[in-house]
């Protein structure tokens, strides 16, 4: 949604900012208090449960904004099974989206320097996997940690690219880990391709305006057919995949307004 008039339309941005801030804040402080107790609570089945309560926070935060997403294909996904879940990464929406785009008991991958947030670190800390790329150390630490998760059944859900693309390329290189657990763990690996995050909140800007994402679901990739040594086949048929779908929306490539 955008308004003709420039001047309006920032004061529109800048007021739907606000309001979406509050939103998640006051959704936040609602939930927080139900994760806490759920993560504490010396069962695997309520442990697991917990992480459905993301899922329901992500939906109704994202109504409140304005923002409907519509998943197309996901019956490509089949809600018992595990999968590492892969897809293009171009805002601060995408843990939303990534959140309600699959019914599966499913972990996410972040920054480590999230868990030094008040609330959201300890939550993250808990249910998620924090990762400081720039260590090899925590690299180390954060794909063992995958490893046992992933044994345990969880879906993971990883973006390829490893941090946001702000550039104006469709697609930044995609590094291995991924498309290495799926080998190594024989996992099937689900491609999906965000469009419109972006364009309703830009990296840079941090504003944030109502409007439609589009999650498409195309294909699932068979770790059988691939070994060690053909981590670069996979990562093609990956974005050969994705990019004709951002082609057709963005033909001159990104253009964020920086």
């Amino acid at each position: 949604m955008k308004l003709s008039n420039p001047i309006l339309d920032k004061l529109f941005v800048l007021f739907w900012t606000l309001w979406c801030s509050l939103v998640f804040v006051v959704a936040l402080i609602i939930v927080f208090p139900i994760l806490v107790i759920g993560v504490n609570i010396p069962s695997k089945g309520v442990y697991r449960a917990m992480h459905f309560a993301p899922v329901i926070f992500s939906k109704i935060v994202l109504v409140l904004m304005g923002i409907k997403v519509k998943v197309h294909n996901m019956e490509l996904l089949d809600a018992k099974k595990q999968y590492i879940l892969v897809g293009n990464h171009m805002s601060y929406l995408d843990a939303l989206i990534s959140a309600v785009a699959s019914n599966n008991y499913k972990k996410f991958i972040g920054k480590a320097e999230i868990l030094r947030y008040p609330v959201l670190g300890y939550l993250l800390k808990k249910l998620y996997v924090p990762v400081q790329r720039d260590q090899k150390e925590s690299r180390k630490w954060s794909m063992e940690t995958m490893f046992k998760y992933l044994k345990d059944g969880a879906s993971m859900v990883i973006f390829p690219e490893g941090t946001c693309n702000t550039t104006s390329e469709l697609l930044k290189e995609f590094k291995d880990g991924a498309f290495s657990l799926s080998v190594q763990l024989q996992i099937p690996i689900a491609v999906c391709t965000i469009v419109g995050a972006a364009d309703l909140m830009p990296r840079k800007l941090l504003s944030l305006r109502p409007g439609s994402i589009d999650v498409y679901w195309t294909k699932i990739i068979d770790p059988k057919e691939f070994n060690m040594e053909q981590l670069e086949q996979m990562k093609t048929l990956a974005k050969a995949e994705m990019l004709p779908i951002l082609e057709k929306v963005y033909p001159n490539g990104y253009s964020y307004p920086y």
